[in-house]
């Protein structure tokens, strides 16, 4: 979730309310997170059963648990362009920056 301040990004850069991502737990380690629609079509996560059913934003999304430090690499990457969506980093598609 992010602060007040931080929450500058689109209404569909976020769950419900400033949210914008969260991790399940241990056991699990997959996570929902929001990306711009132009990454989720690239197939970057499943779409979110919410999503899907309407009840939050279409570019809802699950991203697998990382099974290596690689995977964590890109997933952090993942992760990082998810908060700058909703930070209101990323206005166009030809601003994304995948970091990796």
């Amino acid at each position: 979730m992010l602060s007040h301040e931080r929450a500058c990004g689109p209404p569909q850069a976020f769950m419900v309310g400033r949210e914008f991502a969260h991790v399940h737990p241990a056991d699990d380690g997959s996570m929902h997170l929001i990306l711009p629609l132009e990454l989720v079509s690239k197939g970057w996560g499943e779409p979110h059963p919410m999503a899907e059913a309407g009840y939050i934003p279409a570019n809802a999304v699950m991203a697998y648990a990382p099974r290596d430090i690689a995977e964590i690499d890109i997933l952090l990457g993942i992760l990082r362009t998810s908060w700058d969506f909703a930070c209101g980093h990323i206005n166009l598609p030809s601003t994304i920056v995948i970091h990796e």
